[in-house]
């Protein structure tokens, strides 16, 4: 009998699962293409996935060949090395990550802000506040209330989603640009440096943004008096 075969570079492949036939030892894979249709298509046997292995054979072979760098095409039908193959990579895209990356970090470190007012607070007065995180929440809200839990909560809202957009829409564009500048195949031999490049130039401006901002919260935090939003 013949199999599926594998879908191009430039086709989003997602392993659908596996069947076994009644005998109990028959496997077929089923690529997805992008549209969500199966390829319908038959080819002759291919030479990673036989009609017939084991089970343990087939979960090795399909892992190794999900996570195993593409092999170099020519021609119309060479698909993307180094970045996810049907993805346009365009201004939406960019704004996509950058509002999730600054959605995501203002609502983790604004539900932490409590936290911080303690933390500050002991880094400011030790001798004050010495019995560790639980007595020092005991003792802001018997000084000041359960409300200064809260200081500093716009700035530190307000400042890590401007972090996070800066951090994680920068460094999907330092990535895509360094893959489209070093082409693709060089790109893949070299994406660990790519991505530890691109981490670092993002965090290094996303974090000159977040220093006005973390300056208020501190401030504000240390000064209860200094602001009153």
């Amino acid at each position: 009998s013949s199999t599926v075969p594998l879908v191009t570079n430039r086709e989003r492949t997602v392993w659908s699962g596996t069947r076994r036939n009644l005998r109990g030892r028959a496997y077929r894979f089923f690529p997805v293409r992008g549209n969500g249709s199966l390829s319908q298509s038959p080819a002759p046997p291919h030479p990673i996935f036989p009609t017939k292995m084991d089970s343990l054979t087939a979960t090795f072979a399909a892992a190794n060949a999900l996570t195993a760098p593409p092999a170099p095409r020519t021609g119309p039908g060479r698909g993307p090395v180094a970045t996810s193959p049907g993805v346009v990579h365009d201004l939406t895209y960019f704004l996509k990550g950058a509002a999730a990356g600054g959605i995501c970090c203002s609502i983790t470190h604004g539900a932490l802000t409590p936290v911080d007012v303690v933390k500050t607070r002991v880094q400011l007065d030790p001798v004050k506040y010495n019995g560790g995180l639980i007595k020092g929440f005991k003792q802001v809200i018997a000084e000041e209330g359960a409300g200064a839990l809260s200081t500093g909560l716009g700035a530190t809202v307000g400042g890590y989603f401007i972090q996070g957009w800066f951090k994680f829409g920068g460094v999907e564009f330092f990535k895509i640009k360094a893959v489209s500048a070093l082409g693709e195949e060089k790109a893949w031999d070299n994406k660990q440096a790519i991505y530890l490049a691109s981490a670092a130039a993002a965090e290094t401006i996303a974090d000159v943004f977040l220093c006005p901002l973390e300056a208020v919260r501190i401030r504000a935090v240390s000064d209860p008096t200094w602001s009153s939003g």
